[in-house]
């Protein structure tokens, strides 16, 4: 067992992170309320949207570990973009994977190249993480389906082109289970509402209402009833998505660490810098220590996905351990440069307000602590209202 990067691992990381230095330290993407398409052009011409993804699409090879790395470094200068990035691969790989022919090659290689935008509609304002207590319908009618509800919030739904939809779907006036659909979002029915939020600021997330809205057989993903395996594999709860949101938290606290202690350095008091006093210094090593463990963690997580091996329980680890250390770091960071930290003359407000959101995009620490408990002990850890309602299973499928 190594615990070190290939070469050309190595190399990847070196590039990304010379791109950052570039084109992102100290732009302020943060601040703005959707992504640059100067930034997504530069990124998708360097091939960054397109690991993973098949050749005929304009995908290249590359493994598990490879897309881990380019989430961390990128979220080192903008953890709003790392974000779009992580779900940019999950729509991408649901379309290519579960997509008809006509939408794959329509779609995917205009995602690789940055020329267009997705976005995933999974819940909803009274639904949350219980995919049974879904009320998006969609009703078979002829060769279509017409689509009712709500779904709320869906990020970057403000620049989004179509978004990948989850409904109850009804055939024949049978229940058939979750599906999912590619919607277009210029069809006739589509209304979208912008929602006020408090970090993540481009990925300006929206609440859909969909209203009688047409969309074709061919636009469905997998067959009827697969939406939640669908989810599984690459949506928004899935061990994906839990693995690569807590890399992008590990980014940031690392940058925002990176800056305690080169303030620690410079910043003097009593005669000499903070950092030579113990209690400045054994904090920067404590956080030194929980990023350390966070990102073999993850990329353990990730080789394990890599050799087709079963990662569930170490992915929900990372999903709620790593933004909630994150969230300490950062933290950490921001009482070490004192009240001037707690101002907009440094980052550290906003990378709180940002990474806080990672406690709950990929599933909350609540529910991937019942996944993990589930997978140690088995089904008795779970409430009986929860596994009652048949909710549970349809989110994380019947581990045990």
């Amino acid at each position: 067992m190594e615990f070190r990067f290939s070469d050309e691992e190595d190399d990847l990381r070196r590039a990304v992170s010379g791109f950052v230095q570039r084109e992102l330290m100290e732009k302020e993407f943060d601040r703005l309320e959707r992504v640059p398409a100067s930034i997504i052009k530069k990124m998708s011409d360097l091939g960054y949207f397109s690991l993973k993804i098949p050749r005929e699409y304009d995908g290249q090879s590359a493994n598990w570990v490879d897309i881990g790395i380019l989430i961390e470094e990128i979220a080192k200068g903008d953890i709003g973009l790392a974000y779009f990035m992580i779900l940019s691969y999950e729509i991408s790989l649901l379309l290519s994977t579960y997509g008809q022919k006509q939408v794959i090659e329509k779609w995917v290689p205009d995602l690789v190249n940055g020329r267009k935008m997705g976005s995933i509609s999974l819940t909803e304002p009274e639904a949350g993480c219980d995919l049974n207590a879904m009320t998006t319908v969609a009703i078979r009618n002829g060769d279509s389906y017409l689509i009712n509800g709500e779904k709320c919030p869906v990020s970057f739904g403000k620049q989004a082109d179509f978004t990948i939809l989850f409904a109850s779907t009804v055939n024949g006036g049978k229940t058939t289970g979750i599906t999912a659909f590619f919607v277009p979002l210029h069809l006739p029915g589509v209304t979208q509402s912008p929602i006020p939020t408090t970090g993540l600021l481009s990925s300006a997330p929206v609440s859909l209402t969909f209203d009688k809205v047409r969309v074709p057989v061919t636009y469905q993903l997998g067959q009827e009833g697969e939406g939640p395996d669908l989810n599984r594999k690459y949506g928004l709860f899935s061990d994906l998505s839990q693995i690569l949101c807590a890399l992008a938290s590990l980014g940031l606290c690392q940058a925002a660490l990176k800056l305690a202690t080169s303030y620690s350095k410079v910043r003097a008091a009593f005669g000499r810098p903070i950092g030579q006093f113990q209690a400045v210094s054994g904090e920067i090593a404590e956080d030194a220590t929980l990023i350390e463990a966070g990102k073999w963690l993850c990329y353990k997580a990730l080789s394990l996905k890599d050799q087709n091996l079963p990662n569930t329980r170490q992915a929900a680890m990372c999903g709620w351990w790593c933004p909630h250390s994150a969230y300490r770091i950062i933290e950490d960071a921001l009482l070490i440069h004192g009240h001037s930290g707690y101002s907009d003359d440094h980052p550290f407000q906003q990378m709180l307000r940002d990474v806080l959101a990672f406690q709950m995009i990929a599933g909350t620490g609540q529910v991937l602590k019942l996944l993990i408990a589930q997978d140690m002990i088995g089904r008795v850890v779970i409430p009986k209202e929860m596994a009652g309602t048949g909710g549970w299973d349809v989110l994380v499928g019947n581990l045990r």
